[in-house]
């Protein structure tokens, strides 16, 4: 009987890194997908918010409980599930680790979104009935978040928030380059947590036709291509797929030259 219960969608890198870990870890769950990106809340229970005070997937029951936000699902099914263990041995190693997580909450996981709704999303909410975007502004419970999008939404390519994003992957990526010339894997001589948690917003940008940017950095596509190579991504990335590619690959064509003007400047 399973006894995890998933809460996703397809393109989400919060939920492509829970699904990851699952994966690597041979376990079984069950999946329920719901698009929040899209405003599709019909497939959530009517205590979610119990689940996820933030209404946000991913979010993971387990035994009936729930855990929410997924760095930290990460580490609870690290504590649950160790047999298949995805933290260093070393003390050292988990240090490096958790530093290269929290890269994450310190700022990476904003600019991934204000670049993906500058350059993608938010031609798909200005298409929508004023009363609509106005609705999903006012179903937002992350103030930060719909601030950002009130602004990226509005001004895309010319927001004032995209530079600074941009250049925030710009360093991450070359730190990382550099931190994976001497190691194939971010913390320590195996694959961790720290390499499931970031190498996703490879595939992100990369989905925004993006990727020429970092061709240079020779040991993060090497890296990405490894992981890319694992039986557990393609379970957990590749065989979900991305129901907005196609827009993604046209939106991130028309913008490539404003976003490779803004990263080489950064």
């Amino acid at each position: 009987m399973l006894t995890l219960t998933l809460y996703h969608y397809d393109r989400s890198t919060a939920c492509q890194r829970v699904r990851l870990a699952l994966e690597e870890k041979g376990l079984a769950w069950e999946s329920h997908v719901v698009d929040t990106a899209r405003g599709d809340a019909s497939q959530l229970p009517g205590n979610y918010h119990e689940i996820n005070p933030s209404g946000l997937v991913p979010a993971l029951v387990h035994d009936g409980r729930a855990v929410a936000e997924s760095l930290v699902i990460l580490e609870y099914l690290e504590d649950a599930f160790p047999e298949v263990p995805l933290r260093p041995a070393d003390p050292y190693a988990r240090a490096l680790m958790r530093q290269w997580m929290r890269r994450i909450d310190a700022g990476i996981h904003v600019a991934s979104r204000v670049i993906g709704v500058c350059v993608v999303m938010r031609h798909s909410y200005l298409a929508r009935p004023p009363e609509q975007l106005a609705g999903y502004y006012a179903s937002m419970r992350d103030q930060v978040r719909r601030d950002n999008d009130r602004v990226n939404i509005e001004k895309g390519l010319d927001s004032p928030l995209l530079a600074p994003a941009l250049g925030a992957f710009k360093r991450l990526f070359t730190e990382m380059d550099a931190a994976l010339a001497t190691s194939p894997w971010l913390a320590g001589g195996t694959c961790s947590l720290a390499d499931i948690a970031l190498v996703v917003y490879l595939g992100r940008l990369a989905s925004f036709e993006m990727a020429p940017l970092w061709r240079d950095l020779t040991h993060l596509t090497a890296w990405r291509d490894r992981i890319a190579a694992r039986p557990a991504f393609a379970r957990a990335i590749t065989k979900w797929g991305d129901r907005t590619s196609a827009e993604r690959t046209r939106h991130g064509r028309e913008a490539f030259a404003r976003v490779s003007e803004l990263w080489q400047a950064a």
